[in-house]
């Protein structure tokens, strides 16, 4: 357990392996906890863990929410910490967004990019109606919902569903709802032609929030490779952890990116 700094704000940060780091940015309010499933992949490089400013044990140490562009520069500060040349970058989702941003921002220390369920703006209806919902919860304060909510979308373990939980219910509302905005208000779309990283996208294959994205990086960016994993929906990471790993870590073999 590890912490750095941010202006001031505290980042939550585990190290397990070693080798070139492997950085997991998780969706707003649920913490490291995301990848939890993740930590084998430290037999093949160093799996870095954080919580963003505003989630889990970084909760109590932020007044405002951070947007998309500054939780790139948190993760900049746990490559500074760390002393990290390079490192690739896994985004999950919003966490995704994240990770763009620093991959846009700081390509010569990008080795390569993996966004899961990751999409360039929200444009489409069913994920406009999933930001907007999430935004509306969070303004009526309905933490203990979306505590429930979320780690049962995401968690069949329930003793794993109800560690999420508890620490979904330390989020300040306030600080979902704004961060809920900046997700639904980034965009990358004009950019994402500068990304010149390998690209790995994966998709859950009946995911019909994200599907529709794959063409924007597939037609723009060009180094990518997209991966469907088959009976999950959006929440591979934690649905289909071996299908998941098994991608990512045959595709920095492959291409010898660690």
């Amino acid at each position: 357990m590890a912490y750095t700094l941010y202006k001031g704000k505290k980042i939550f940060f585990e190290v397990r392996g070693e080798g070139t780091p492997l950085i997991f940015i998780h969706p707003p309010a649920m913490s490291h906890l995301t990848f939890r499933y993740q930590y084998p992949l430290a037999e093949i490089g160093k799996v870095v863990v954080l919580d963003l400013p505003g989630n889990g044990h970084s909760t109590t140490e932020v007044a405002e929410a951070l947007s998309i562009e500054e939780s790139a520069e948190c993760v900049r500060a746990v490559l500074k910490k760390i002393r990290a040349k390079k490192a690739v970058i896994i985004g999950y989702s919003t966490g995704g967004s994240v990770g763009q941003e620093f991959a846009l921002k700081y390509p010569e220390l990008t080795a390569g990019l993996v966004l899961i369920g990751g999409f360039p703006e929200v444009s489409s209806f069913f994920l406009d109606k999933e930001f907007k919902l999430g935004i509306w919860a969070a303004k009526k304060k309905w933490m203990n919902l979306i505590s429930f909510a979320l780690p049962k979308a995401h968690f069949k373990n329930n003793k794993h569903a109800k560690e999420m939980q508890a620490v979904i219910k330390e989020v300040k509302p306030d600080i979902l709802s704004e961060t809920y905005k900046f997700g639904y208000e980034y965009q990358s779309i004009e950019r994402i032609d500068q990304l010149r990283m390998p690209l790995l996208l994966l998709y859950g294959k009946n995911d019909f929030l994200t599907h529709n994205y794959i063409y924007d990086f597939v037609s723009k960016v060009d180094d990518v490779e997209v991966v469907y994993v088959k009976g999950v929906a959006h929440q591979v990471p934690t649905k289909r952890p071996d299908e998941c790993n098994h991608a990512i870590r045959e595709w920095l073999l492959r291409r010898q990116i660690l």
